[in-house]
């Protein structure tokens, strides 16, 4: 057998993987019922639909945010992310007396 020439992806690689194909499907679900509502120009429908989501995006939140863990791991990656998008600095920089 050969072997793939694809490179291998590093676990927090695939982690951000997977967290932005929940977010896309997510939009996408969104989306789609947004639309439906929206083309069929009853209010009523639009309302429930608003609700639905208002209390679905609430209840996840509230599990989400709730949990130290959680809120931990959140800090930890919004750092993770900041170090790794840090620009270099350079010390060409000159200073006028």
């Amino acid at each position: 057998m050969r072997e793939s020439t694809r490179p291998r992806l590093s676990g927090s690689t695939r982690t951000a993987l997977v967290v932005l194909g929940l977010c896309t499907g997510w939009l996408v679900i969104q989306n789609s019922i947004l639309a439906f509502a929206m083309l069929t120009k009853n209010p009523s429908v639009v309302a429930r639909v608003t609700m639905v989501m208002m209390k679905a995006a609430a209840l996840v939140a509230a599990r989400f945010w709730t949990s130290p863990v959680a809120a931990a791991l959140a800090a930890a990656l919004l750092m993770a992310l900041l170090l790794r998008v840090r620009p270099a600095r350079t010390r060409s920089e000159a200073r006028h007396g």
